[in-house]
């Protein structure tokens, strides 16, 4: 295939965008033609459309082939966004990660607004919509918006925490955005940038997978997906935090009922965590949230090296590793 430059694709990305904003999904033999001719570079082939539909994030190739537009695929979802800072008279709206789709489409064109108007992204360099004056719910640092696609128009307002979806959906959001997300080469990113951008193209997939995905108000997706969002060393804390310490115990635990084990697994998955390591955090919380924890000085006195009067305390159906099996 014959290469191209840079500038090249980006002409050709901004064709086929408009492209499918204006005719909706279409085949790549269609789009090929119809760029070939606008742009008049003979060289454009199907190929070339298949690559780029690819590695775009406002392009999103269907199951069956055809190639639909970002802005198509997102009808109907919901995003929230936690404001940090008072909205009150403001025009300008500053976006994190989790509301990432909205400023790709707003690069592409103005958004229209459900009451009338449009928002634009920022001028700047910095994640942020701008829009006319009143578009903007009187919110203060620490509330949720909800920012709603549908029909092609974009509409804010505030969102109230009774409202939103509980554990058992946001549980399903970020297993199936997970599950796509790994498969469009999650590790291949480089940068928080080309992150951010394989996480909307993760949501676009999934919702052609389930296009009732995120149709109602759901905690921000920054918040949901905490790890994929998160900069490169911070996906690897785990192993770094375990590669630290000196040395560590390991036991299991016997009898432990089977209704407990599975809403144990249940949590852990809820917050990204393996079983072990929820297990581990819980333990950690509650020995440190007796009673007595504000009155232990020095805390180098409860090491059982430091502290000759120590007795060990073993709790039942709790067995060390370092001791025979008793059966």
């Amino acid at each position: 295939m014959t290469s191209s430059t840079w500038l090249d694709k980006l002409d050709l990305h901004d064709v086929l965008e408009e492209l499918t904003h204006e005719h909706g999904p279409q085949n790549m033999e269609w789009l090929a033609d119809r760029a070939r001719r606008r742009i008049r570079d003979p060289r454009i082939t199907r190929d070339r459309v298949e690559q780029l539909a690819d590695e775009a994030t406002t392009l999103v190739v269907r199951p069956d082939g055809r190639v639909a537009n970002l802005a198509h695929v997102l009808d109907g979802i919901v995003l929230t966004h936690r404001v940090r800072g008072s909205l009150r008279d403001r025009s300008d709206l500053w976006l994190g990660e989790g509301v990432h789709p909205f400023l790709l489409m707003a690069c592409a064109r103005p958004l229209p607004l459900a009451g009338g108007g449009r928002v634009r992204a920022s001028q700047s360099a910095e994640p942020a919509l701008v829009g006319p004056r009143g578009w903007l719910p009187d919110a203060e640092r620490g509330d949720l918006i909800a920012l709603r696609w549908r029909s092609g128009e974009l509409e804010v307002s505030t969102v109230d925490r009774a409202d939103l979806a509980g554990a058992a959906e946001e549980l399903h959001v970020r297993e199936l955005v997970a599950e796509r997300r790994n498969t469009a080469s999650w590790n291949a990113a480089t940068d928080r940038v080309d992150r951010a951008a394989r996480v909307v193209h993760a949501l676009a997939l999934a919702r052609l997978e389930d296009p009732d995905l995120l149709s109602s108000p759901h905690a921000p997706l920054d918040e949901l997906l905490y790890d994929p969002l998160e900069t490169r060393e911070s996906e690897h804390w785990r192993a770094m935090a375990a590669s630290r310490q000196e040395d560590s115990v390991t036991f299991c635990i016997d009898g432990m009922p089977i209704a407990l084990h599975s809403e144990l697994m249940a949590r852990a998955r809820q917050y990204g965590m393996t079983t072990d390591q929820f297990v581990i955090a819980l333990l950690g919380h509650l020995a440190w949230r007796t009673p007595f924890a504000e009155d232990i000085e020095p805390w180098e006195d409860w090491l059982p090296e430091k502290s000759p009067g120590a007795k060990l305390v073993v709790l039942p159906g709790v067995r060390q590793s370092s001791e025979p099996d008793p059966a």
